[in-house]
Parts: structure tokens; C-alpha cells; sequence
């Protein structure tokens, strides 16, 4: 996970020692998490990180599945995902954290999805890309 400063956000990943003002993303290839057991391992390991952004790759959940990102902690989920379970990415945004989605665009293949919003009032373009190793 890494850490970004913003003036209107109070940082609350604990690892920062400066004790300074911020967003947590964290980007993680969970290779898969139809399994409920691990799919509830890993949202429980991002809520104790305290990310407030996260990208997910190889989700390898199904359209109908998506529902499956939802966790108390979660605000909003943007998936996008292939036919098969394969592939597929997601970002997550936490309770808390102020923005406002403006549009979505997912790869019907499951390897991006863009979303752009306004993140405390800015305008931002979240990318979350999975791309295969050859």
C-alpha cells in the first residue's frame, strides 16, 4: 500500500510516523476469490491496512458476483470481469472517504476498468489494469 498527502483527509494509516494528512491506496493480485474463506481473509487484511482506495487484480469473480466485494467498511465497488472465472479487477473505496463517481468504463475481458469521479472535490481517473504475463 502506499500513501498519498491531501489536505482534507485525517491520515489514519498508522505506519505513517509524521503523523501527516493523507489517502491510503493499496494495489493487491489476490488471484482469486470466489472462495468465500479467502475472499473474507483478504477483505479483513484491507480493513486492518486501513485502505481507503483499493485496486484488486484477478478477481476471477463473474458479473453476477460482484455483490461479493461488499463489506461494512466498503462504500462503493466498480468491478469489471470476463466470462470465465478468470481474470477481473475491482477497486474499492471505503466508508468515509468523499467522492463522487462520474462514469465507469470496464473491459468486457476483465483486464481494466476506469472510473472518474471527484475525490474531495477534485477531479480524478482511477485505473486499475491486470495485464497477463507471456
Amino acid at each position: 500500500c502506499s500513501f498519498i498527502d491531501h489536505p482534507n483527509h485525517k491520515m489514519r494509516d498508522v505506519n505513517r510516523k509524521n503523523g501527516g494528512q493523507g489517502i491510503t491506496f493499496c494495489s493487491w493480485n489476490v488471484k482469486g476469490i470466489n472462495e468465500s474463506i479467502k475472499r473474507g481473509k483478504v477483505l479483513a487484511h484491507l480493513k486492518s491496512l486501513k485502505a481507503d482506495i483499493t485496486f484488486l487484480q484477478e478477481t476471477h469473480l463473474k458479473k453476477d458476483a460482484q455483490h461479493r466485494l461488499k463489506a461494512n467498511w466498503i462504500a462503493e465497488t466498480y468491478h469489471s470481469s470476463f466470462s470465465h472465472k478468470a481474470r477481473g479487477v475491482a477497486i474499492l473505496i471505503r466508508k468515509g472517504i468523499s467522492f463522487k463517481h462520474i462514469s465507469t468504463i470496464a473491459d468486457i475481458h476483465g483486464r481494466y476498468i476506469i472510473v472518474v469521479g471527484e475525490l474531495y472535490q477534485k477531479k480524478v481517473i482511477f485505473l486499475n489494469l491486470y495485464g497477463p504475463n507471456f
